[in-house]
């Protein structure tokens, strides 16, 4: 015998079917696995750890750089002030004088052991960059490894969301308005489970799938014959009776 053409309810339900499968594949895709989170987290810091390490060590240089000029100015104006004091004639212009002298001289004593501090933070900073630098390459490997799999998975699963929505949007095209807005009415109450396949729980005794109220014989008669949309009398979703049942 030959198949007969799918009725309007055989295209709600079957839209269902594909609309719920991609939420559910929509939610599996949103969601890193527990392991994943971890492995993520260890390399962010690992990588927030080598960040800040350069960042240390920048500093540091340019830090050290700084003062080298600072001291180079200085000692230039250090040579100007002593070569000026042949040139001064009174006690006054000369105390002066060795005031600007001394505090210049201070002022480089200053400079150069805060680049001797600066050595040592160098030189550290320089150390555990270093480290970084050679752990790093196998610790983003590694998470590289761990996580090319689960974008493969993510690259599969959007390949698949896609594919469904374009069947959803086809199905869509062939389903009465009128009819599917009442689905997506439901639909957004019930979870997304706005039509609910008849069970048959008995000889004669069916039940709603979604809420497993039974059906009055009347009921269960009139989906037979019917070509009319019914609702469950219990949780008012729509009721699909597949011909496939009575094979």
């Amino acid at each position: 015998m030959a198949d007969t053409a799918p009725t309007p309810l055989d295209r709600l339900y079957q839209l269902q079917e594909i609309l719920i499968e991609i939420r559910t594949k929509s939610e599996k895709r949103a969601k890193t696995p527990d392991h994943l989170v971890h492995v993520e987290a260890a390399f962010q810091d690992a990588l927030q750890r080598r960040t800040e390490g350069a960042a240390r060590l920048d500093s540091a240089e340019e830090r050290r750089k700084v003062l080298a000029d600072e001291i180079a100015e200085l000692g230039e104006s250090l040579k100007k002030f002593q070569s000026q004091q042949k040139a001064v004639k009174t006690n006054k212009e000369y105390g002066a004088l060795l005031n600007e002298i001394d505090t210049a001289k201070k002022e480089i004593r200053t400079r150069e052991d805060e680049i001797l501090s600066l050595e040592e933070a160098v030189a550290e900073a320089a150390k555990e960059s270093e480290s970084h630098d050679e752990s790093f390459p196998v610790e983003a490997a590694g998470y590289e490894e761990q996580m090319t799999e689960w974008r493969a998975e993510q690259a599969a699963l959007t390949e698949q969301i896609d594919a469904g929505e374009k069947k959803a949007a086809d199905l869509r095209k062939h389903v009465d308005r009128k009819l599917l807005s009442v689905f997506d009415r439901i639909a957004k109450s019930r979870a997304g489970v706005a039509v609910a396949r008849v069970a048959m729980v008995g000889n004669q005794t069916a039940a709603c799938s979604a809420c497993n109220v039974r059906l009055r014989p009347q009921l269960l008669s009139d989906l037979r014959l019917s070509k009319e949309t019914i609702h469950c009398e219990s949780c008012k979703r729509i009721l699909y009776w597949d011909a496939r049942l009575e094979i």
